[in-house]
Protein backbone atom coordinates (compact mmCIF):
# COMPACT_ATOMS: atom_id res chain seq x y z
CA UNK A 1 0.00 0.00 0.00
CA UNK A 2 1.18 4.10 -0.64
CA UNK A 3 2.68 4.88 2.65
CA UNK A 4 -0.01 6.28 4.87
CA UNK A 5 1.84 7.72 7.66
CA UNK A 6 1.88 11.20 8.39
CA UNK A 7 5.17 13.49 7.48
CA UNK A 8 6.10 13.81 11.44
CA UNK A 9 5.64 10.16 11.68
CA UNK A 10 6.66 9.28 8.16
CA UNK A 11 9.92 6.44 7.83
CA UNK A 12 12.02 9.08 6.11
CA UNK A 13 12.00 11.03 9.40
CA UNK A 14 14.50 9.30 10.76
CA UNK A 15 16.90 9.15 7.76
CA UNK A 16 19.13 11.43 7.49
CA UNK A 17 19.10 10.89 3.39
CA UNK A 18 15.56 12.43 3.45
CA UNK A 19 15.77 15.04 6.52
CA UNK A 20 16.71 17.67 4.21
CA UNK A 21 13.40 17.69 1.93
CA UNK A 22 11.11 20.54 1.72
CA UNK A 23 6.99 20.33 2.71
CA UNK A 24 6.57 19.76 -0.95
CA UNK A 25 9.09 17.30 -1.57
CA UNK A 26 8.23 15.58 1.89
CA UNK A 27 4.92 15.10 0.32
CA UNK A 28 5.73 13.96 -3.02
CA UNK A 29 7.81 11.26 -1.09
CA UNK A 30 5.12 9.93 0.83
CA UNK A 31 3.11 9.23 -2.19
CA UNK A 32 5.93 7.02 -3.93
CA UNK A 33 6.81 5.24 -0.98
CA UNK A 34 5.00 1.77 -0.33
CA UNK A 35 4.34 0.26 2.95
CA UNK A 36 4.13 -3.56 4.24
CA UNK A 37 4.08 -4.57 7.36
CA UNK A 38 6.15 -8.04 8.44
CA UNK A 39 5.87 -10.98 10.55
CA UNK A 40 8.83 -12.40 12.29
CA UNK A 41 10.71 -14.60 10.41
CA UNK A 42 9.52 -13.28 6.71
CA UNK A 43 12.00 -12.39 4.49
CA UNK A 44 12.21 -9.09 2.38
CA UNK A 45 14.58 -10.19 -0.02
CA UNK A 46 16.57 -12.96 -0.53
CA UNK A 47 20.52 -13.08 -1.49
CA UNK A 48 21.13 -13.16 -5.41
CA UNK A 49 16.95 -11.99 -6.11
CA UNK A 50 17.36 -9.15 -8.57
CA UNK A 51 15.37 -5.58 -8.15
CA UNK A 52 15.22 -2.08 -8.14
CA UNK A 53 14.30 -1.17 -4.66
CA UNK A 54 15.57 0.77 -1.72
CA UNK A 55 13.78 -0.24 1.75
CA UNK A 56 13.72 2.00 4.79
CA UNK A 57 12.79 0.24 8.34
CA UNK A 58 10.19 2.32 9.48
CA UNK A 59 9.41 0.26 12.67
CA UNK A 60 10.81 -3.14 13.80
CA UNK A 61 14.07 -4.53 13.31
CA UNK A 62 15.92 -6.70 10.23
CA UNK A 63 18.94 -9.01 10.19
CA UNK A 64 20.67 -8.74 6.86
CA UNK A 65 23.06 -12.30 6.78
CA UNK A 66 24.45 -13.85 4.23
CA UNK A 67 25.56 -17.79 3.72
CA UNK A 68 29.11 -19.04 2.23
CA UNK A 69 29.49 -22.03 0.26
CA UNK A 70 29.63 -24.33 3.39
CA UNK A 71 26.55 -22.79 4.25
CA UNK A 72 27.17 -21.30 6.85
CA UNK A 73 25.62 -17.85 8.04
CA UNK A 74 27.78 -14.69 8.36
CA UNK A 75 25.54 -11.65 9.58
CA UNK A 76 26.23 -8.37 8.28
CA UNK A 77 24.49 -6.06 10.56
CA UNK A 78 21.27 -5.55 12.62
CA UNK A 79 19.01 -2.58 10.91
CA UNK A 80 16.67 -0.43 13.35
CA UNK A 81 14.27 2.14 12.57
CA UNK A 82 15.59 4.74 9.94
CA UNK A 83 17.89 1.99 8.61
CA UNK A 84 18.29 1.48 5.05
CA UNK A 85 19.32 -1.47 2.35
CA UNK A 86 18.81 -1.88 -1.11
CA UNK A 87 21.12 0.79 -2.19
CA UNK A 88 22.87 -1.13 -5.12
CA UNK A 89 20.26 -2.67 -6.49
CA UNK A 90 18.39 0.97 -6.59
CA UNK A 91 21.65 2.55 -8.10
CA UNK A 92 23.06 -0.05 -10.50
CA UNK A 93 20.00 -2.89 -10.81
CA UNK A 94 22.35 -5.28 -9.06
CA UNK A 95 21.08 -8.81 -7.32
CA UNK A 96 20.85 -8.37 -3.39
CA UNK A 97 23.61 -9.04 -1.85
CA UNK A 98 22.14 -10.18 1.50
CA UNK A 99 18.67 -11.89 2.83
CA UNK A 100 17.21 -9.44 4.96
CA UNK A 101 15.25 -11.22 7.77
CA UNK A 102 12.54 -9.54 9.54
CA UNK A 103 13.47 -10.36 13.68
CA UNK A 104 9.92 -9.09 14.92
CA UNK A 105 7.17 -7.60 13.61
CA UNK A 106 7.85 -4.75 11.31
CA UNK A 107 6.86 -2.24 8.51
CA UNK A 108 9.25 -1.46 5.37
CA UNK A 109 8.56 1.21 3.39
CA UNK A 110 10.01 1.17 -0.27
CA UNK A 111 10.89 3.14 -3.06
CA UNK A 112 11.57 1.62 -6.51
CA UNK A 113 14.31 3.12 -8.86
CA UNK A 114 11.47 4.58 -11.14
CA UNK A 115 9.85 6.66 -8.32
CA UNK A 116 13.39 8.00 -7.07
CA UNK A 117 14.46 9.46 -10.27
CA UNK A 118 11.31 11.06 -10.43
CA UNK A 119 12.28 12.60 -6.55
CA UNK A 120 15.57 13.68 -7.65
CA UNK A 121 14.53 15.54 -10.33
CA UNK A 122 12.50 17.61 -8.42
CA UNK A 123 15.56 17.96 -6.15
CA UNK A 124 18.89 17.32 -7.66
CA UNK A 125 20.53 17.99 -4.33
CA UNK A 126 19.32 14.20 -2.58
CA UNK A 127 21.81 12.38 -5.08
CA UNK A 128 24.45 14.43 -2.85
CA UNK A 129 22.77 13.60 0.27
CA UNK A 130 22.17 9.67 -0.92
CA UNK A 131 26.52 9.30 -1.59
CA UNK A 132 26.61 11.34 1.74
CA UNK A 133 24.54 8.69 3.40
CA UNK A 134 25.85 5.71 1.58
CA UNK A 135 29.53 6.93 2.32
CA UNK A 136 28.33 6.75 5.97
CA UNK A 137 27.23 3.51 6.05
CA UNK A 138 30.25 2.31 4.79
CA UNK A 139 32.33 3.76 7.27
CA UNK A 140 30.27 3.05 9.89
CA UNK A 141 30.49 -0.97 8.96
CA UNK A 142 34.76 -0.30 8.64
CA UNK A 143 34.87 1.20 11.97
CA UNK A 144 32.40 -1.50 13.80
CA UNK A 145 34.43 -4.39 12.21
CA UNK A 146 38.03 -2.83 13.18
CA UNK A 147 37.11 -2.21 16.39
CA UNK A 148 35.30 -5.77 17.16
CA UNK A 149 38.95 -7.29 15.67
CA UNK A 150 40.88 -5.52 18.96
CA UNK A 151 38.21 -6.13 21.97
CA UNK A 152 38.01 -9.02 24.03
CA UNK A 153 35.24 -10.93 24.36
CA UNK A 154 33.36 -8.96 27.20
CA UNK A 155 34.17 -5.78 25.12
CA UNK A 156 32.35 -7.01 22.24
CA UNK A 157 29.41 -8.11 24.22
CA UNK A 158 29.34 -4.30 25.99
CA UNK A 159 29.87 -2.72 22.58
CA UNK A 160 27.00 -4.78 21.15
CA UNK A 161 24.77 -4.00 24.20
CA UNK A 162 25.75 -0.40 23.86
CA UNK A 163 24.46 -0.32 20.35
CA UNK A 164 20.90 -1.87 20.60
CA UNK A 165 20.67 0.64 23.79
CA UNK A 166 21.29 3.66 21.46
CA UNK A 167 19.16 2.34 18.64
CA UNK A 168 16.74 1.19 21.01
CA UNK A 169 16.12 4.87 22.27
CA UNK A 170 16.03 2.77 25.67
CA UNK A 171 16.48 4.13 28.95
CA UNK A 172 18.00 1.08 30.22
CA UNK A 173 15.81 -1.66 29.60
CA UNK A 174 16.92 -3.61 26.55
CA UNK A 175 14.20 -6.03 24.73
CA UNK A 176 16.52 -8.02 22.60
CA UNK A 177 15.23 -8.35 18.81
CA UNK A 178 17.37 -10.66 18.31
CA UNK A 179 18.07 -14.48 19.53
CA UNK A 180 21.07 -15.07 21.29
CA UNK A 181 22.74 -17.31 18.90
CA UNK A 182 22.75 -14.34 15.95
CA UNK A 183 24.37 -11.65 18.52
CA UNK A 184 26.77 -14.61 18.88
CA UNK A 185 27.26 -15.50 15.31
CA UNK A 186 27.68 -11.10 15.05
CA UNK A 187 30.14 -10.93 17.76
CA UNK A 188 31.91 -14.34 15.99
CA UNK A 189 31.63 -16.59 19.64
CA UNK A 190 29.30 -19.24 20.18
CA UNK A 191 26.05 -18.78 22.21
CA UNK A 192 27.82 -20.86 25.32
CA UNK A 193 30.23 -18.02 25.61
CA UNK A 194 27.75 -15.33 25.25
CA UNK A 195 25.25 -16.90 28.19
CA UNK A 196 28.33 -17.42 30.17
CA UNK A 197 29.46 -13.78 29.54
CA UNK A 198 26.43 -12.53 30.46
CA UNK A 199 25.86 -14.42 33.26
CA UNK A 200 28.77 -13.43 34.71
CA UNK A 201 28.52 -9.31 33.71
CA UNK A 202 25.15 -9.99 35.60
CA UNK A 203 27.22 -10.97 38.58
CA UNK A 204 29.38 -8.40 38.88
CA UNK A 205 26.31 -5.86 39.15
CA UNK A 206 26.26 -4.46 35.34
CA UNK A 207 23.30 -5.61 33.95
CA UNK A 208 19.92 -7.76 34.86
CA UNK A 209 18.89 -10.75 32.61
CA UNK A 210 15.38 -12.10 32.24
CA UNK A 211 14.81 -13.91 29.31
CA UNK A 212 15.24 -11.29 26.00
CA UNK A 213 15.10 -8.77 28.21
CA UNK A 214 18.27 -7.20 29.64
CA UNK A 215 18.32 -4.40 32.47
CA UNK A 216 20.90 -1.98 32.35
CA UNK A 217 21.92 -1.64 35.93
CA UNK A 218 25.25 0.19 35.48
CA UNK A 219 25.56 2.36 32.22
CA UNK A 220 28.85 4.18 32.87
CA UNK A 221 30.51 1.30 33.96
CA UNK A 222 29.85 -0.89 30.89
CA UNK A 223 30.45 2.50 28.57
CA UNK A 224 33.89 1.67 30.19
CA UNK A 225 34.38 -1.76 29.36
CA UNK A 226 34.84 -0.25 25.94
CA UNK A 227 36.60 3.19 26.47
CA UNK A 228 38.44 2.86 29.96
CA UNK A 229 38.00 7.14 31.18
CA UNK A 230 40.72 9.24 30.71
CA UNK A 231 42.92 9.86 33.42
CA UNK A 232 43.59 13.11 35.34
CA UNK A 233 46.76 14.34 34.35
Amino acid sequence: MICAHEVKDACFSKVSLFQHLDPSEAALLISLLHTRKYNKGEVVVQEGEQSDTLYVVHQGCVKLSKYNENGKEHIIRFLFPGDFFGQDSLLHQKPHAANAEILEPSAICSISKHDFDQLLKHDPKLAYHFLLAVSNLLRETDEWNSSLSAMTTEQKIAKLLLYFHTRNHAKHEIRLPVFKKDMALLLGITPETLSRKLTMMQSQGLLQVTGNCILILQLEQLRERIEPPARSQ
